[in-house]
């Protein structure tokens, strides 16, 4: 359940990320990393590597978007 959740918040991040037509390495930029291979690991979610709060509020904001348009509602994870 939690995986589906935590998967769902990856796949909006991303369907944001490419509408906008940002890079991993622009995202990673805005997390403060160098490398767009921090993002690319999230986007796999295979290295048990996921987006935090801040990253979240960061993302939100550089996006124009508020926080909850990245989460999934709890029903919608199940």
């Amino acid at each position: 359940m939690i995986e589906q959740f935590m998967d769902q918040i990856v796949e909006n991040v991303k369907a944001e990320r490419t509408k906008r037509g940002i890079s991993q390495l622009a995202l990673a930029q805005i997390l403060g990393h160098k490398s767009p291979n921090y993002v690319a690991k999230i986007e796999t979610r295979k290295h048990d590597v996921s987006y935090n709060l801040e990253h979240l509020y960061r993302i939100a904001y550089e996006f124009g978007l508020e926080v909850r348009d990245l989460i999934p509602s709890i029903e919608n994870s199940k």
